[in-house]
């Protein structure tokens, strides 16, 4: 099974090709280019770099969300295009479940932070045994206080990885209720590999995944013109 994940729900850009569970290319740009520049070219590099056409691909996956209302945008209505073109499946896979799946360790409650701005935060809650990934709490957009609520019932160290693990950090670092650390500079960046990576692992659970047509981004909350409109409206 060969699968081509696609990642733009930030400020990064990144394609991966896992054939069989094994990671045999990737291509990731961070550079401030809009991924609508970028996107492209980083697809074509990653699929000739392991000499694969894009016809020869049985899967794509792409990063639904939550993340950057235009990136996610961007990144869905490219694997919508491609799936289209070769009538091959796709997987939407939840950004912080890929985050996850790059930082899969069996000793630590591992917690994908993203930075919402006004001290909010997109979170998720996993555990890894054995290899396989359990989710422990749903993606959702979280106050930083809510967050400390939700993971105080968990035993262990919270494992925090994303561009917002430093924030989150600071703000625990007076907590002594919960026990974390802060995975380095590598994994504050999502990743297309870990895309990949988790639909490989749906599909070896038996998902076959779903038609272009029936993928849809996951924004987890309205946009800033939406709820200033909803404001108003009020």
């Amino acid at each position: 099974m060969l699968i081509l994940g696609i990642e733009t729900s930030a400020v990064s850009a990144g394609a991966a090709l896992v054939r069989d569970g094994k990671l045999i290319s990737e291509s990731f740009l961070n550079v401030g280019l809009t991924h609508s520049e970028t996107l492209m070219e980083v697809v074509d590099s990653c699929l000739q770099n392991a000499g694969v056409a894009v016809g020869d691909v049985d899967a794509f996956a792409v990063s639904k969300g939550p993340g950057s209302f235009t990136g996610v945008r961007i990144g869905v209505s490219a694997v919508k295009g491609l799936a289209f073109g070769t009538g091959k499946p796709v997987y939407g896979i939840s950004t912080l479940e890929a985050m996850a799946c790059g930082a899969a360790l069996d000793a630590y409650l591992i917690c994908p932070v993203m930075d919402a701005r006004c001290m909010q935060v997109y979170s998720a809650l996993f555990r890894s045994e054995n290899g396989e990934l359990k989710r422990l709490l749903p993606d959702a957009p979280r106050k930083l206080a809510e967050l400390r609520e939700e993971l105080a019932p968990f035993d262990g160290t919270v494992l925090f990885l994303g561009d917002g693990a430093d924030l989150a950090a600071s703000w625990f670092s007076d907590k002594p209720e919960i026990k974390f650390c802060v995975f380095p500079e590598i994994f504050k960046y999502q990743r297309a590999a870990g895309v990949a990576f988790a639909a490989s692992m749906r599909y070896n659970e038996g998902d076959m995944g779903e038609t272009a047509a029936a993928l849809t981004p996951s924004y987890l909350r309205l946009s800033q013109a939406e709820r200033e409109k909803q404001r108003r409206t009020q």
